[in-house]
């Protein structure tokens, strides 16, 4: 009979009683009563056990029922008594005199259940606001109690569903903000005192509770500053909010947050990667014998990473504020503090005091600064930044600002006045050391690590900000004639001449597929290009409104050349002359650098990648070549510009003459090292063995992950709507294993800009496709061999070892700027860096050298493919 019961719709009496709204109240009353009385009946409640456990079984029994409630129909009579009889107090001073966690965290579920009821008004209620303000500011604000990490993120996970409730409802705000008398009506400003702020957490305890959580890690931080931004978006529909926040101390704390954040980083670090975990191209060199300070922090170290990366969600999340704060007032209150606070009294002293004799403080700053700028793309940060730290004047077509309140600039005032240096105190202006000398100090360094540091800083810039580095970093010449004067045979005879010097460095092999690849890693990589964007009108999205960009965007930028003298150009060729023997990471660093100059639409290749057109030589013409081109004038400037034309050893582009000795340096060591060809086709085999291997084991990984179950969470489980920057994963790009890796490949810390790329990378630093890793794969159809077969014949290198372990020496007279190999393999020991005489001497092992010539065969190969490209893509050469 139960059963056909059950079928026609008989329920059992428990199941209805639950149910019954009148029942439901009766016990909801009587648990409350319950609480009440042991709580009053307790003398020493915090210390009376058998008490706590049974308050906290009540409060878990109210909140479920209430959720019960929340899910049933109306009538919701619980809900209605907790709202009529306050018992939010009874729960606030309970759960905050307990003095136990376990309580407290009950005590924040039953809140909770309150707020997601979304009935009787809870969020319109003044009352509850106070009580769970008062409750949560006795728990985690006063000291008098400490609560593990999981009790505090939910205290701040609740603060933040509050925050977005008020972003929803603007007009429940009031209830949580109330503004005192401020200082609007004109009064006089101490600039000793008043360029903090004023400390109001009465006014607004939500906002104070989470700017107290916004430097945590993990979802604590993560919840307090997406709960921070939704208050800073509310300011823009509440001209008191607005008021109240120019005027208080919250521009000053979110400044002073981010300095503390910046000061834990380790002010010597080592960015050398640990032995035990190296990329092939770093194992297969000597990289080894590269050492650092016993006093630096590694880069690769946990401790590190967590400091690194809790200060860029700040610094992103400072990005994320000016990103959806409408309201001028604040916008220019909080970009203010940030010049003042942090740029100018915290990062340029930091960038000032480093050093490259003290063993990794300039590595640390140069590494900073470039984290910095690779984390931000909002235009008015970048713009501050760069601008000052490279001690740019002021344009005088800047746009005007807008103008602000009474409050508003009082509180700028202030601030400035504090800003002012003393007299005495002149080394503090960046016109007298700017972000300029440290690069071009650091890249002359003797200290490979802050060489590479240098130079990846400058591939930041010049890919992100090129604009900025126009004229601060790159010395140029603006050139006013659109039209190319470049023709399309010189094109022809360029590309000509660098296919031609890649072959010779080392060989055919794979040298198509190769170079197929690169060209289609360069155009992506010059349609994402800034610069390219504009010329190309490719993307207007993104841009905003012109207050967005009151302060400054990016610097306009004219058509330019390089200047043969200019500083940077002259560090790089010079770095790029002693190829062989410097340490793998700075190679891969110099040829990113050179491909992100070569990357600007802007900036004319002639003089230092292609020749200079008044260079040009041609072979004078037959006179009856003459006659049958001068009857038709088109055809003849077709002709002409067709001609491929020759030039003189001093015309020819500075690159292209430093990558030429370099090369006759390999035909030196050909001649001078027995099997160098042997040798040489061994390495550049097991980079393609090591790449094969890696695929296959991708492939697998990828093949056991989905058959994995599904990891999600379970139906029900609510995320908060997080800025697109807490859900990115902090997982790092894979390195690069292949001399086709670049910078990004082999550092851990690249961050997610549109210039940094995922994946198997080449050296242009774009997307490779599927061939991924392979520094010099082999064409398609010829590998008959299994991949164990090549794993075998690759083990004829490691009996060569004792070879690949031979010195090779490379001198430079003081009287010339190049390097030359000594027709020896190990004279006298000489001393990496050594002098004799006027000679300065370094030495590399033959497997050392080996990788860097396959390296230096494929920038050769990409520089080919960006003249290629950039013809097609710019219209930089003319046809007639």
């Amino acid at each position: 009979m139960d059963f056909w019961s059950r079928l026609i719709g008989g329920t059992p009496k428990k199941q209805a009683a639950s149910n019954n709204p009148q029942q439901r109240l009766a016990r909801f009353k009587r648990v409350y009563n319950e609480i009440l009385q042991t709580w009053h009946k307790t003398s020493s409640f915090a210390s009376d056990a058998q008490a706590i456990a049974a308050i906290r079984t009540c409060f878990q029994r109210l909140t479920s029922i209430l959720n019960d409630e929340s899910r049933s129909p109306a009538p919701h009579l619980c809900l209605s008594f907790a709202s009529s009889s306050q018992i939010y107090n009874a729960v606030s001073k309970i759960a905050s005199t307990a003095y136990n966690e376990g309580v407290v965290r009950d005590g924040v579920a039953l809140f909770g259940a309150l707020l997601d009821s979304e009935e009787e008004d809870f969020l319109e209620n003044d009352q509850f606001a106070q009580s769970l303000m008062n409750f949560i500011g006795r728990i985690v604000g006063s000291g008098s109690m400490v609560v593990g990490e999981d009790t505090e993120a939910e205290i701040v996970e609740l603060l933040f569903g509050i925050s977005a409730k008020i972003r929803l409802q603007p007009e429940i705000l009031p209830v949580w903000f109330t503004s005192s008398a401020s200082d609007s009506q004109g009064r006089s400003v101490n600039p000793k005192v008043d360029f903090a702020g004023l400390t109001q957490k009465e006014d607004f305890p939500l906002c104070y509770q989470l700017i107290d959580h916004v430097h945590h890690e993990g979802r604590i931080g993560d919840f307090a500053r997406t709960g921070l931004l939704y208050i800073f978006e509310s300011a823009s529909k509440s001209q008191d909010l607005e008021q109240w926040i120019v005027g208080s101390d919250l521009p000053t704390l979110m400044a002073s947050g981010l300095g503390a954040l910046y000061s834990q980083l380790s002010r010597k670090l080592s960015i050398l990667h640990p032995a035990k975990d190296l990329p092939i191209i770093l194992t297969l060199s000597d990289y080894n014998e590269m050492q650092s300070s016993a006093q630096a922090e590694s880069l690769f170290s946990p401790e590190f990473t967590i400091h690194m990366d809790t200060f860029l969600s700040y610094l992103t999340f400072w990005q994320d504020v000016l990103e959806h704060c409408r309201s001028i007032d604040v916008r220019h209150t909080l970009i203010d503090h940030f010049q003042v606070l942090f740029l100018q009294q915290l990062l340029y002293p930091s960038l000032l005091e480093s050093s490259d004799m003290d063993g990794g403080s300039s590595v640390a700053v140069l590494t900073y600064l470039r984290r910095i700028l690779d984390a931000l793309d909002h235009p008015e940060l970048v713009h501050m930044i760069l601008h000052y730290l490279l001690a740019l004047p002021e344009s005088s077509d800047r746009r005007p600002r807008t103008p602000r309140s009474p409050v508003a600039l009082q509180r700028r005032k202030s601030l400035m006045l504090l800003s002012q240096p003393d007299n005495d105190d002149d080394r503090m202006n960046p016109s007298l050391f700017n972000l300029v000398d440290l690069i071009l100090t650091s890249a002359d360094s003797k200290n490979p690590q802050t060489v590479i540091s240098a130079l990846k800083l400058m591939t930041v810039i010049l890919s992100k900000n090129h604009s900025y580095a126009v004229g601060t970093l790159l010395k140029v010449l603006d050139i006013h004639h659109i039209e190319p004067q470049r023709t399309v045979g010189a094109l022809d005879a360029e590309m000509e001449a660098y296919l031609s010097l890649a072959t010779s460095i080392a060989g055919e092999a794979g040298l198509d597929e190769a170079y197929d690849s690169h060209l289609k890693d360069t155009l992506s990589h010059l349609e994402s290009h800034p610069c390219s964007v504009r010329m190309l009108s490719l993307a207007d999205a993104g841009l905003h409104s012109p207050d967005f960009f009151a302060i400054d965007g990016p610097r306009e930028v004219n058509l330019h050349y390089i200047l043969p003298e200019d500083p940077l150009l002259r560090s790089l060729l010079h770095l790029l002359s002693q190829f062989f023997t410097n340490d793998v990471e700075t190679n891969l660093a110099i040829t990113e650098a050179f491909c992100q100059l070569g990357a600007c639409a802007k900036l004319r290749l002639e003089g230092w990648l292609s020749v200079e057109p008044s260079r040009y030589q041609f072979s004078p013409e037959s006179e009856q070549e003459q006659e049958e081109e001068s009857a038709e004038d088109f055809n003849h400037d077709i002709h002409l510009a067709n001609r491929h034309p020759k030039w003189t050893s001093q015309s020819a582009p500075a690159l292209l003459s430093c990558l030429s000795l370099l090369q006759s340096q390999i035909e030196v060591m050909r001649t001078d090292i027995p099997d160098f060809e042997q040798h040489l086709a061994n390495r550049k085999q097991a980079f393609r063995v090591h790449e094969e291997i890696t695929e296959a084991m991708k492939s697998t990984t990828s093949q056991s992950k989905s058959t994995r179950p599904s990891t999600e969470l379970p139906t029900g489980t609510w995320t908060p709507q997080i800025p697109k920057h807490v859900l990115e994963s902090s997982a790092t790009p894979s390195r690069s294993q292949s001399p086709r890796g670049r910078k990004e490949g082999l550092d851990p810390t690249g961050s997610p800009t549109p210039s940094s790329r995922l994946g198997g990378q080449t050296l242009i630093g774009s997307p490779a496709p599927s061939r991924g890793l392979s520094p010099m794969p082999a064409p398609k159809g010829q590998r008959q061999t299994t991949l164990m077969a090549d794993v075998f014949s690759n083990l004829a290198e490691v009996a060569d070892a004792e070879a690949l372990k031979q010195r090779i020496t490379f001198r430079r007279r003081s009287s010339d700027d190049r390097f030359e190999v000594v027709p020896k393999l190990a004279p006298e020991e000489p001393q990496d860096g050594e002098e004799k005489g006027e000679e300065e001497v370094k030495d590399a092992s033959l497997g050392h050298v080996l990788t860097n010539v396959v390296i230096l065969q494929e920038f050769v190969l990409e520089l080919a493919a960006l003249l290629q490209v950039r013809a097609s893509l710019f219209e930089e050469v003319r046809f007639a």
